[in-house]
């Protein structure tokens, strides 16, 4: 999941204060679907990223934290 967000954030994002930023809405079924997997485990992935400060979401944009995501995916 992560990795799918941050190639999105890097064709789509925006950069902002060392956050990129994805401003386009999508549903966590949007996200499941793209990646092949259930609402429930994007919806239970995407809490537990935005837990660990990784990720700040809400209903219209996420937003990755650069250098927290790139220690994750190391």
């Amino acid at each position: 999941m992560l990795y799918f967000l941050n190639r999105l954030s890097k064709k789509f994002g925006i950069e902002e204060n060392g956050y990129q930023k994805i401003d386009f809405p999508l549903t966590h079924q949007e996200l499941a679907n793209m990646i092949g997997a259930t609402r429930e485990a994007v919806s239970l992935t995407l809490q537990e990223l935005s837990n660990e400060g990784i990720l700040v979401t809400s209903r219209r944009m996420v937003m990755i934290h650069i250098e927290k995501a790139m220690e994750e995916l190391a």
